[in-house]
């Protein structure tokens, strides 16, 4: 069964939208200074294997605490 063009936008909406904070984290990740290179390497993990919830933890935990290169 084909989805219908509305149906394709918002299942693509669904799957897209949740995945911007993940996006948005790998960019920002390299950018900032971090403690220690292990943790940065650790929240670099925890961001693309727990995808929205490695991103979204990202952003509510670490950025702040983190510094702009």
């Amino acid at each position: 069964m084909a989805l219908k063009p509305l149906n394709l936008v918002i299942v693509m909406v669904i799957v897209l939208i949740p995945m911007i904070p993940t996006f948005w984290a790998l960019v920002d990740l390299p950018r900032r200074r971090f403690s220690s290179r292990i943790s940065k390497v650790i929240w670099f993990a925890a961001v693309s294997l727990l995808p929205c919830l490695g991103g979204t933890l990202y952003f509510l935990l670490v950025r702040r605490n983190t510094q702009p290169r």
